[in-house]
């Protein structure tokens, strides 16, 4: 009976030894990290008269550079055409690029920080690339924050709701003037707000409706700028 339980100790323990040597214990990879946020470098937020290197007729080459991220394995730079609305991306595993770009533009540009985890974006800065000297910018274009585009609001039977709507504006020259609210069921084609100077606004509209909207900008020179369309929905 004792020589029983013996072997039945020295069995186990042999068992425990086979696990362990045959990857049996818990011994898993160390999940990596989520990136972490970059700080953006240059161009600088709103620069005017950026004028890039290597200049052509129609394009220049910018310099974009950001600080490392923590545990990042790559790096996405992400341009927008603020005039088009089109976005182009780039993938580096270095803190800077060299871009060509039109002129006479105003873009945007943020970096995102990636790894096996995912990946961690920046903040958006804006820049005008005129490619000459220039007395006078035009704003860049309003960033519509709410209504977001796509965004249902209930009315909860009411016939009508009270909408407040409101956006960003920015300037390379920093010399806005007024901003114009334009609102309607087709195209935002409607000004409902000819001039002011605040970037919100409030609007009563009809429920069981799609609205669109946008905001023009006008700074001190009399330059202006046409923001992109929001849609929204009131059920």
């Amino acid at each position: 009976m004792i020589h029983n339980i013996r072997i039945s100790s020295i069995g186990s323990l042999i068992l425990g030894f086979i696990l362990l040597s045959c990857g049996g214990g818990s011994d898993e990879p160390t999940p990596v990290p989520a990136p972490g946020l970059t700080t953006l470098s240059l161009p600088a937020n709103n620069a005017a008269c950026l004028q890039g290197t290597s200049a052509t007729t129609t394009t220049a080459s910018v310099i974009f550079s950001w600080v490392p991220a923590s545990n990042a394995g790559s790096y996405q730079l992400v341009i927008k055409n603020l005039k088009t609305q089109i976005s182009a991306a780039y993938t580096t595993t270095k803190t800077g690029d060299t871009i060509s770009l039109a002129i006479n533009t105003p873009y945007a540009w943020s970096v995102s920080a990636i790894n096996s985890t995912g990946k961690t974006t920046s903040d958006s800065w804006k820049f005008y690339l005129s490619g000459t000297a220039s007395s006078s910018y035009a704003p860049f274009a309003a960033d519509l924050t709410s209504p977001a585009s796509g965004a249902v609001i209930n009315s909860n039977g009411a016939a009508s709701v009270s909408v407040t709507f409101s956006w960003t504006g920015s300037d390379p020259d920093n010399d806005i003037a007024s901003y114009a609210l334009y609102v309607d069921n087709t195209n935002a084609t409607t000004q409902v707000i000819a001039s002011q100077t605040a970037t919100t606004a409030t609007q009563t509209l009809t429920s069981a409706k799609t609205y669109y909207w946008k905001v023009i900008i006008t700074d001190k020179m009399g330059n202006t700028s046409i923001s992109a369309i929001n849609s929204f929905r009131i059920n």
